[in-house]
C-alpha cells in the first residue's frame, strides 16, 4: 500500500513542475505581445482581427492566475514543496 503522504508528494511535484512551465510560457506571450504592440501590424483577415483587446485581456488574466493574488499564491507554495528525489510515481502505482 502506497502512503497517502506520498500520493500528495506525486500530485504537488507535477501539479509544480507543470505550472513552472506555464509561467515560462506565460513570460514568452508577454514578451512577444510587447513586441506585437509595438510594430502594431494589420490584423485584417487573421484570427486577430478585432481580438487583440480580448487577447490582451486573456493573457493579462492568465498572468495573473499563475503568477499574482491567491491562485499565485497556492502555486508558489506547491513549487516551494517540490521533492527533486520523489519519483512522481504513487498515483500510477495505486
Amino acid at each position: 500500500m502506497i502512503a497517502d503522504t506520498k500520493k500528495c508528494q506525486t500530485m504537488i511535484n507535477i501539479t509544480a513542475q507543470q505550472i513552472l512551465i506555464i509561467r515560462a510560457a506565460v513570460d514568452v506571450m508577454k514578451q512577444i505581445r510587447a513586441i506585437f504592440l509595438t510594430i502594431n501590424p494589420d490584423t485584417t483577415g487573421t484570427p486577430l482581427e478585432g481580438n487583440v483587446q480580448l487577447v490582451n485581456t486573456a493573457l493579462n488574466d492568465l498572468d495573473t492566475t499563475v503568477n499574482e493574488g491567491v491562485d499565485g499564491a497556492v502555486w508558489d507554495a506547491m513549487i516551494a514543496a517540490i521533492v527533486p528525489t520523489h519519483r512522481n510515481k504513487a498515483l500510477e502505482e495505486e
